[in-house]
């Protein structure tokens, strides 16, 4: 009676099965540095005239705002469309760097990356006005 599989299939098929592991591996170490690196990003946007600037992370969170003094000469209105605006950019900027990062790793075509797009995308406010610097 013959074993189902002979030694060399058998050993065959442990190779194949650590090939795979071993890539996995690889994949799961990237996908890391790859969160790693998104969770890095900082974006600054400054409004035109530089009264505002706004610091958001990859996820569009608020980090940091600055006021110039020409900001405190501004109506409030103004200066609540003005921060709305420059943390618009901001967040914008920062999708970009995430989906970048992502494309880089994983490639543009990559399902991934895909998706990324598109939360991007749902989650990025309207384009701001001209001007806004990096």
């Amino acid at each position: 009676m013959s074993d189902l599989f002979s030694s060399r299939e058998a050993e065959a098929a442990i190779a194949r099965i650590e090939q795979q592991v071993a890539e996995a591996q690889v994949r799961a170490a990237q996908a890391q540095q790859v969160q790693a690196d998104i969770d890095a990003v900082r974006t600054t946007a400054t409004a035109p005239r530089r009264e505002v600037a706004v610091t958001v992370d990859a996820t569009g969170r608020l980090v940091g705002i600055r006021l110039a003094d020409a900001a405190y000469e501004l109506r409030p209105d103004a200066l609540e469309r003005l921060i709305v605006d420059t943390a618009g950019a901001a967040q914008r900027l920062a999708g970009e760097q995430a989906l970048e990062i992502s494309r880089a790793a994983f490639g543009a075509d990559s399902a991934i990356v895909e998706r990324l797009a598109g939360e991007i995308e749902r989650q990025s406010p309207p384009s701001a006005p001209m001007g806004f610097r990096v």
